[in-house]
C-alpha cells in the first residue's frame, strides 16, 4: 500500500513522466478501485482536505435531554465511478475498542454501499448515552476490508499543499464517545467560582445549558457575569431552602465543602 500526495498519478502516468511507480520520493497511486475514509480535519475542505484519523461524540457538548447520536463516518471511493451499488467491507478492530456493541453503539445490520454514480458511501452508528458512560470516555475503531468490489491501494494520506512527512491513516478510523465533563477556557472562577465536575453539570441542569456554552467565546463577560449572580441567587435559595448543596469532596479536616460562586458574583 503507498501514500498519497501530489494527486492521482497512476503507474502508467508515472513511467511516461520517466518517475516510475516504484520511486519512493514520489508516492504514487496505482490505478486500482479502491476505498478510505475521508472523515475531513476541523477547518479542512474538499478542495485541499486533509484527512483525520478519529472522530469524536462528545455528548456533554450536546443539548441536555440528548440520550443518542449518529455519526455518519464517511468512506471515499479511489478509482472509476460505477453506475450500479457497490458493496464495502469493514470490521470492528477490536484490540482497539473500549465500547460495547449493543450497548454503547450499534452498527448498521445491513451492508453498507456506494450508491451508483457516487463516490462517498457511509456507516452510520449509532451511540448511546448511558447511564454507565458518565465521566468517562470510551473508543471505537473500524477498519476497511478488502472485498470484490474494492481494493484498499492507499494506507496513508498526505495533503497536496502541506510540511506533513507522515501520513494519516485512512484505513483505520477511531470514534470515541464521553460524557465526560471539563473545565474549558471560557469557564469564568471570577464568576462561577472554583471549577468541579459536580458545579458544571449542577449549572448546566438549573440553566439548561450544555457545555459548550463553557467554550471560549459561547458567552460574553455581561452574560459569564450575569451566569454568575443567577447562580449565586441559585445556591443562597437553596441554602434558605434548607438544601445546601455541597461539593462532592471533602475539605483538608474531612468536612464537606459549600459550594460557592465566584467572588465576582455579587457584584
Amino acid at each position: 500500500m503507498k501514500n498519497y500526495r501530489y494527486g492521482l498519478i497512476t503507474t502508467f502516468a508515472a513511467a511516461a513522466l520517466g518517475l516510475g511507480a516504484c520511486d519512493e520520493s514520489i508516492r504514487t497511486y496505482d490505478g486500482r478501485t479502491g476505498v478510505y475514509f475521508a472523515m475531513l480535519q476541523s477547518g479542512s475542505d474538499e478542495e485541499n482536505p486533509r484527512y483525520t484519523a478519529d472522530s469524536s461524540v462528545p455528548f456533554a457538548l450536546l443539548p441536555s435531554g440528548t440520550d443518542e447520536q449518529t455519526l455518519q463516518l464517511r468512506v471515499k471511493v479511489i478509482g472509476a465511478v460505477a453506475d450500479y451499488p457497490r458493496v464495502f467491507a469493514y470490521h470492528t478492530v477490536a484490540d482497539r475498542t473500549t465500547a460495547e456493541e449493543g450497548r454503547d453503539y450499534e452498527l448498521p445490520e445491513g451492508d453498507c454501499v456506494v450508491e451508483a454514480g457516487e463516490v462517498y458511501g457511509y456507516i452510520p452508528i449509532r451511540f448511546f448515552r448511558r447511564a454507565s458512560l458518565d465521566g468517562k470516555e470510551l473508543t471505537l475503531t473500524l477498519e476497511l476490508l478488502p472485498n470484490e468490489q474494492f481494493d484498499l491501494p492507499l494506507s496513508e494520506w498526505l495533503p497536496v499543499t502541506g510540511t506533513e512527512t507522515e501520513g494519516t491513516d485512512i484505513l483505520r478510523h477511531t470514534v470515541t464517545v464521553s460524557d465526560k465533563y471539563v473545565r474549558l477556557e471560557g469557564w469564568s472562577d471570577q464568576f462561577y467560582g472554583t471549577y468541579s465536575d459536580k458545579k458544571i453539570k449542577l449549572m448546566c441542569s438549573v440553566f439548561d445549558l450544555t457545555l459548550a456554552d463553557f467554550q471560549p467565546d459561547a458567552l460574553s463577560y455581561i452574560e459569564r457575569k450575569v451566569l454568575g449572580q443567577n447562580f449565586r441567587r441559585y445556591l443562597d435559595e437553596e441554602e434558605l431552602a434548607g438544601r445546601t448543596v455541597y461539593e462532592d469532596y471533602l475539605d483538608g479536616e474531612g468536612n464537606p465543602v459549600k459550594m460557592e460562586s465566584g467572588p465576582d458574583s455579587a457584584k
